[in-house]
């Protein structure tokens, strides 16, 4: 599995919450790595992105990912890194994020930059799993939370590669045997 994290600049002005065509943003940086079946990190990949539909950094995503608008600039743009990091990814094509937001935005910025996405690219949320199959609760819980009811930060939050490589000790320290988290069984349409 390869487990993905993704900063973005962020629209001015916020999009309303039940508005599901709502652009995410501008993916700044693209963090990943590949792990073993024990969800051990095998490999990683870690790029920064320059924006282009949303060129000047907010305020806020400064602070928060400590990237800088100088920085962010000399950077290639998403439709130059996404192929690259598709390439690196090689045949997996099953990845795991912590929520669902990362699937947005990559699909919103292949879209806009014209992006081709491999056939059978799947997405899974590992914040839900680590919910309901962990702490047994229905409310999201977060990464920085996950890290320390198991005691395995490595690094602070909001750094792409370092949210991946949290998210994979959170599940290198916790996985059922019963848990088969790559092939969940789709639930039938229309039954409830």
């Amino acid at each position: 599995m390869i487990i993905i994290d993704l900063e973005w600049n962020q629209p001015p002005s916020p999009a309303a919450e039940d508005d599901p065509d709502a652009f995410e943003g501008d993916i700044i940086e693209i963090g990943a790595v590949k792990t073993d079946d024990s969800f051990r990190v095998c490999d990683r990949f870690r790029e920064l992105v320059r924006p282009v539909e949303l060129p000047v950094l907010t305020s806020s995503v400064k602070k928060l990912t400590r990237i800088s608008q100088e920085e962010i600039m000399m950077k290639r743009p998403f439709a130059e890194v996404f192929p690259d990091f598709l390439k690196w990814c090689g045949d997996e094509l099953v990845f795991g994020e912590w929520g669902t937001s990362d699937e947005k935005a990559v699909r919103q910025n292949a879209e806009l930059y014209g992006v081709g996405l491999p056939e059978g690219m799947k997405f899974i949320d590992l914040q839900e799993k680590f919910d309901r199959d962990y702490l047994y609760e229905e409310q999201r819980c977060s990464l920085s939370r996950a890290v320390e009811i198991m005691g395995v930060r490595i690094k602070g939050a909001h750094d792409a590669l370092y949210d991946c490589i949290n998210t994979a000790l959170v599940f290198e320290k916790w996985m059922p045997d019963t848990l088969d988290i790559i092939n969940v069984p789709e639930e039938p349409e229309g039954e409830i």
